[in-house]
């Protein structure tokens, strides 16, 4: 059976495009932004979501609830929808958390909901926010998984992983390994050919050895304008993925680092309509102007 009430925690740059494709499926979609930004307020108020009053209210009404939010705000996110729902009384609401997080934060959200009475399906998204509808995919997993397909209706392709509650968390944080490696990686390795004036020359022979690869990472070099803090949370998750299983991560803390680095420039502003302002040659003479991964004596000198 489709869905025809879903909220969505929070309207960001995802939650946005989810809420655009949901509304022209014809979904009511709801959301709680009394303690979120102006930018996102309005940014949800573009994208047709209706802001209802109170969390209890949010909870009455979903079908679905579905958390897209950054990974440390995932855990609070699913404390007050148990604590909204533990007021009502209500038993049996689908609850979706699509975050990128690690298996054990999955696992403890698991706990949070199921004393509620909430059904709770561990999520995450593969793809960009703008291909919504247009090829990103959702995978699921949990005893609840298989209701999550009836989202493919609105065009949202949906892979059922298994019926663990966190084989979803665990897949997103591994896959994520590359694609925000590989954003990390380019971006010094950028920076570098810049410093010594070649960058339109690795840049064509990059596209000569691995022809497309860098453009199917610009769109999301571009991106860490906004997001490079979160993506060095994911990259943190998937270090203390692997060492909860004995594994050391060196990869991961690298990537971090640079993605951080990204972040403390504060460059970026979020958008009302969810969009990413800016190319790939304009954000890497940001960084670089910017002095991303420059030493301080460096920077001092020039």
């Amino acid at each position: 059976m489709a869905f025809r009430k879903i909220g969505i925690m929070s309207i960001g740059e995802m939650g946005f495009h989810w809420a655009k494709l949901l509304k022209q499926c014809g979904v009511e979609v709801l959301t709680y932004d009394r303690d979120r930004g102006e930018v996102s307020r309005k940014r949800g108020q573009n994208a047709g979501v209706t802001s209802v009053a109170s969390m209890v209210e949010l909870v009455q009404r979903a079908e679905l609830i579905v958390s897209i939010v950054v990974p440390f705000a995932a855990s609070k996110v699913a404390a007050n929808i148990a604590e909204a729902v533990k007021g009502t009384g209500r038993k049996g609401l689908l609850y979706l958390d699509a975050n990128a997080i690690s298996p054990m934060s999955a696992d403890e959200i698991a706990k949070t909901l199921e004393p509620a009475g909430v059904n709770y399906v561990d999520g995450c998204i593969i793809g960009g926010a703008s291909k919504m509808g247009k090829g990103t995919l959702v995978y699921v997993s949990g005893p609840q998984a298989e209701q999550l397909r009836a989202l493919e209706e609105f065009k949202i392709p949906v892979k059922v992983l298994g019926s663990g509650v966190n084989q979803a968390s665990a897949f997103k944080v591994v896959y994520a390994g590359l694609t925000k490696g590989l954003q990390g990686l380019f971006c010094e390795l950028l920076m570098g050919a810049r410093q010594y004036g070649l960058l339109n020359e690795l840049r064509a022979q990059w596209e000569e050895s691995y022809p497309g690869l860098l453009d199917k990472v610009s769109g999301s070099i571009v991106g860490l304008r906004i997001h490079a803090g979160r993506r060095a949370e994911e990259m943190d998750e998937l270090k203390r993925t692997f060492n909860v299983q004995g594994l050391h991560s060196y990869m991961a803390p690298a990537a971090q680092k640079v993605l951080e680095a990204i972040a403390a420039l504060h460059l970026g502003k979020t958008s009302e309509s969810g969009g990413r302002e800016g190319d790939l040659d304009e954000t890497l003479e940001l960084f670089y102007q910017n002095g991303l991964l420059r030493m301080k004596s460096t920077v001092n000198n020039s």
